[in-house]
């Protein structure tokens, strides 16, 4: 089995954000929160071990905390599992934190980095150049949240930061919709890897689906097929992500175009996500709980 990698979803009671494109309400979200609800800490963490000892020996060498929530919002569970981790005969070195960044600040940043082992930040972003519209987007209640300042001090910190574009007609309110003015603001914010994401809108019944119909348009797909265009004429092929996406050398930045984020296509020798749920069970896909694995 080929793991790109393991998402281990931090339980909160609700998320500190309400992404108008966010994906985890498009699809059951249900799973019971045995971390902070019914097990007690050294049965969850027995638990835990398994489910990462699980990954890291069918060859699984990148863990992400994210999940339905921000994953700053619970710092007690990042403790936990630091500790599990630790404990591995083989250990995650290579551990990313998602996030919108919401009230992430430099004591935050210490802390991900010195007690989590947080060597990469990858920061979901919907607009670019304009912090008002991707606060809004992302609907914080931060209102201080700036990605400058963030992404500085997560460089200060000689973490690696990750862009995540959030694809939409939106994503730049300032400056030309093109791959240049995209990866320029990428690059002053100091980037080390750029991802393009497609947003997954399986019902536009859904408040999130109706919201994408209108915000991905012509725009955004022209956009994409352009960037994929041009980053095979100007790009340097690097290698090929476990679950199928190439990566690229583009003006100097490690770039992704990821067209299927939630691992829709099939795919026989490997798998996207294996993805540690708060019940403390794995599964395969994020919005299919018969793909239950133990």
């Amino acid at each position: 089995m080929n793991i790109q990698s393991l998402s281990v979803c931090v339980p909160a009671k609700r998320c500190i954000n309400d992404c108008k494109f966010c994906c985890s309400k498009m699809h059951d979200s249900d799973y019971e929160d045995n971390f902070t609800e019914i097990c007690q800490y050294a049965s969850y963490a027995a638990d835990m071990r398994k489910r990462l000892e699980y990954a890291r020996e069918n060859g699984c060498n990148t863990c992400m905390l994210t999940g339905q929530n921000e994953p700053q919002q619970n710092r007690e569970f990042l403790r936990v599992f630091a500790e599990v981790n630790k404990s591995l005969r083989a250990p995650f070195l290579n551990i990313e934190m998602q996030t919108s960044g919401a009230f992430i600040d430099a004591p935050f940043l210490d802390f991900f980095r010195e007690s989590v082992g947080v060597t990469t930040v990858a920061i979901s972003v919907a607009c670019l150049d304009d912090d008002a519209a991707n606060r809004e987007m992302i609907q914080t209640r931060d209102e201080a949240l700036c990605l400058e300042t963030l992404c500085r001090e997560i460089k200060r910190r000689n973490m690696n930061l990750r862009i995540c574009l959030n694809m939409n007609d939106g994503i730049l309110a300032r400056h030309p919709f093109t791959p240049e003015s995209v990866v320029g603001l990428c690059g002053a914010l100091g980037a080390d890897q750029i991802t393009f994401r497609a947003l997954w809108a399986p019902d536009a019944a859904t408040e999130q689906g109706q919201w994408i119909s209108r915000h991905v348009t012509e725009k955004t797909t022209g956009f994409i097929s352009a960037l994929k265009e041009d980053i095979r004429a100007k790009g340097r092929y690097l290698d090929t992500l476990e679950y199928g996406s190439d990566r690229y050398d583009y003006h100097g930045f490690s770039v992704v175009v990821d067209e299927d984020s939630m691992a829709q296509e099939a795919r026989k020798s490997a798998v996207k996500y294996l993805i540690l749920r708060p019940n403390g069970h794995l599964y395969s896909k994020w919005d299919s709980k018969a793909s239950l694995i133990f």
